[in-house]
């Protein structure tokens, strides 16, 4: 199996391992109400799933698998050289094919190019968005330092935006707090506090990494269409996460006034994503409705049973996840290992002199310290010219040695039809300097109509021969040889 067919075939698995992580997950977080652990279900979900392409990925780097090539070392060197396909009995055409395998890739990478495009547009409106922003005054400077000293969270730059009313955090490296102003004209200092804490509490837990590690992952995978869905929920369940860090151990009161604020946020705030930044809200808006009950009523913190089945759940998918990427990549076409090239060379008859014949018919067998006199000197007679039938002959290969074998993807359709589990077909292909085997054309077929020799000459198109040379020149010819088609009993 190809590359391109590899890699089709691989964004095929992470699809389904996304739909089998989204159901898994769905049906856990039902009875697990701990905002954390739901997050981390959510993370599994959407990170190992992108296992299969990583894996076939890494596979495609390393060297293809070779095999040892038996062809043409024993037997006549003028007969045709015999390929033996065996096929599964329940085989009958490849899953994907390379034009189609193309297509996905071009449609996948389309897609990416898109997402990209959309990343740099966010990330510009995101930037304008800092720059427009003005300095925090020390007090509420001084805010943001208090809570983050209570969090254990590190301080982050501090700035004030005078448009907009929902508090975000960005930046991957040098993280920024941009607080909206009508926040800090607000007479009660708990709710700057509370949303103060919400977003270093993302700054604890490295929201802010994972934050882009997610785009990337979006971005590459964008024709994965479950992704998105996947992020969004797993938003949610981070951002009930930090409301319960940035409420813990606060009233009723407290939380009260902290549920009106989000609500705010939401009314003011535009809808969609509008930036690759931590907001106060969330991305989905019918998410929320959870995220407010667990604001105003707080849930219980999940115990060892259900910790110990969020991991095994990981392991499980990282397990099906490993497992299915390992049985895809030992699909990737085996190279055949090139054996030693043969020279063709073309031999010339030359005259030998009578003289030089009688001379040596008269040295004795054997000769002790005897040396022979040298044989009379002649102009040795013109080379004779080849013959057409001589050079045609020179350029038939008769003991090839293949670098990439004539390997069918299908079974012949017919041959099915006709419930044929065997078949021949000879072949005649032009060879070129390099190697390359092109037009080739069915010497014989047996049985005759059942697609065993369109399904050779197919393969034989991605076919290669090690290269040849004559008097050290590298030639082409052409190479005649057998693919037998067997389908095994299972």
């Amino acid at each position: 199996m190809g590359t391109a067919e590899l890699l089709a075939l691989s964004l095929g698995l992470s699809l389904i391992l996304d739909g089998a992580a989204y159901g898994l997950v769905r049906l856990f977080e039902a009875g697990a109400p701990d905002p954390v652990l739901r997050d981390t279900a959510w993370a599994l979900a959407l990170y190992l799933p992108a296992l299969p392409i990583v894996l076939v990925g890494a596979a495609l780097l390393l060297p293809p698998p070779t095999v040892a090539s038996a062809v043409g070392l024993e037997g006549p060197a003028t007969g045709p050289d015999v390929i033996e396909i065996i096929v599964p009995q329940g085989a009958a055409v490849a899953p994907v094919g390379e034009p189609l395998a193309l297509g996905i890739l071009a449609l996948a990478g389309l897609l990416s190019l898109i997402r990209v495009i959309w990343l740099a547009r966010r990330s510009l409106r995101l930037n304008r968005l800092i720059r427009a922003s003005g300095e925090a005054s020390p007090a509420v400077r001084q805010i943001v330092e208090d809570t983050a000293r209570r969090l254990g969270a590190p301080t982050p730059e501090v700035r004030v935006r005078a448009a907009g009313a929902e508090a975000l955090i960005a930046g991957l490296l040098r993280p920024v707090l941009v607080l909206p102003a009508s926040l800090l004209d607000a007479t009660d200092p708990q709710s700057l506090r509370a949303v103060c804490a919400h977003e270093l509490a993302h700054l604890k837990r490295g929201d802010h990494r994972a934050l882009w590690i997610e785009e990337a992952l979006l971005t590459v995978l964008a024709c994965n269409p479950l992704l998105r869905i996947i992020r969004d929920y797993r938003s949610a369940a981070r951002e009930e996460a930090c409301d319960a860090a940035a409420l813990a151990h606060a009233g009723d009161d407290a939380r009260r006034l902290y549920a009106r604020s989000l609500l705010d946020a939401l009314r003011a705030s535009p809808k969609g994503d509008d930036a690759p930044a931590l907001t106060f809200t969330s991305s989905r808006r019918i998410l929320v409705m959870r995220r407010l009950k667990a604001i105003l009523s707080p849930v219980p913190t999940s115990g060892v049973r259900q910790r110990l089945a969020v991991l095994g759940l990981g392991v499980a998918v990282a397990a099906v996840a490993g497992t299915s990427a390992y049985a895809l990549a030992a699909q990737r076409e085996a190279v055949v290992a090139p054996q030693p090239a043969p020279v063709m060379t073309v031999s010339r008859a030359l005259p030998t002199p009578r003289s030089v014949v009688s001379a040596t018919r008269a040295l004795p067998s054997v000769a002790s310290r005897a040396i022979a006199a040298p044989a009379p000197t002649s102009e040795p007679a013109p080379l004779p010219t080849p013959t057409p039938e001589a050079q045609r002959q020179a350029e038939v290969i008769t003991n090839p040695s293949w670098s990439r074998m004539p390997m069918p993807l299908t079974y012949p359709a017919a041959a099915l039809e006709q419930g044929s589990t065997s078949g021949n077909a000879d072949l005649s292909c032009n060879v070129q300097a390099d190697g390359r085997v092109s037009d080739c054309a069915i010497v014989n077929e047996t049985p005759v109509g059942a697609g065993y020799g369109g399904a050779a000459v197919e393969a034989a198109a991605a076919a290669r021969l090690s290269p040849r040379s004559v008097d050290g020149v590298a030639v082409g010819g052409t190479v005649r040889f057998t693919v037998r088609f067997i389908r095994a009993a299972e």
